[in-house]
Parts: structure tokens; C-alpha cells; sequence
């Protein structure tokens, strides 16, 4: 990920690497972070995840060995607003909140940035 400089202005390049980068990097980072919390994948209510592409969501679904439902308003925004950067995660977050998500429910909170940087946070829900 990174920026190309043209007469135009700024031009944003993505490696079509990422997905892999997704299954190896960051599926390390969150379990890592998991562990470091005392939680496992069923714990997670949701994963409020920046919509870098349909292939890095397919990617974040198969690292985490979650469904669909935990990545749904990921794949909404993408669908309806594409990827914005980064703050595209504020969509996503909006989405869920309008939710009625079960107190005491925890959500990961995830974004992706250049140079392949990972970010998390998670959430409880009250």
C-alpha cells in the first residue's frame, strides 16, 4: 500500500499481495491479540473491520475461520460506499452501532494501513 505522486495528484497503490499479507501477518496479530486479552474467536461478537477490497474481507473470513455475520456491515459499506481508506472504518463502526448488540459483547475493531500496518481495538458493548 502506499501513494503514487503524478501531475494529477495522489494515486493510491495496493499490492495485490494484501490477501496474503491478511492470511499470514494479520491472522498473527489478532490471534496474538486474542490471547493477550483471554479470548477466542467464538467470544467475538463481531469484527468491525476497514473494507480494504472483496479479497482482503475473503481473506480476513478465512483467517479469522469466522462467518460472514461477524464481517456483514464490512461487506455493506464496501458494497454501497467502496473503500474510502482508512476511514472507512467509521462507516463500518456506524453500522453496528445502529445494531442491538447483547451487553458485555465484544468486537474487534481493525484497519489496515500502508506499509501494511495493522491496528486493533477491541470494544465491549454496554
Amino acid at each position: 500500500m502506499g501513494w503514487k505522486v503524478s501531475n494529477t495528484g495522489l494515486e493510491v497503490i495496493f499490492s495485490k499481495s494484501i490477501p496474503s499479507l491478511v492470511n499470514s501477518m494479520w491472522k498473527k496479530h489478532v490471534q496474538e491479540f486474542l490471547n493477550y486479552h483471554g479470548l477466542t474467536e467464538p467470544d467475538i461478537h463481531s469484527f468491525i473491520a476497514h473494507p480494504g477490497g472483496k479479497k482482503v474481507l475473503e481473506a480476513m473470513k478465512e483467517a479469522l475461520n469466522t462467518s460472514v455475520n461477524k464481517l456483514s456491515h464490512s461487506y455493506e459499506v464496501l458494497k454501497n460506499h467502496g473503500n474510502m481508506s482508512s476511514v472507512t472504518i467509521l462507516y463500518v463502526l456506524n453500522e453496528w452501532m445502529k445494531d442491538s448488540i447483547p451487553d458485555q459483547s465484544y468486537s474487534i475493531l481493525s484497519a489496515l494501513g500502508p506499509g501494511f500496518s495493522s491496528e486493533l481495538l477491541l470494544l465491549e458493548w454496554i
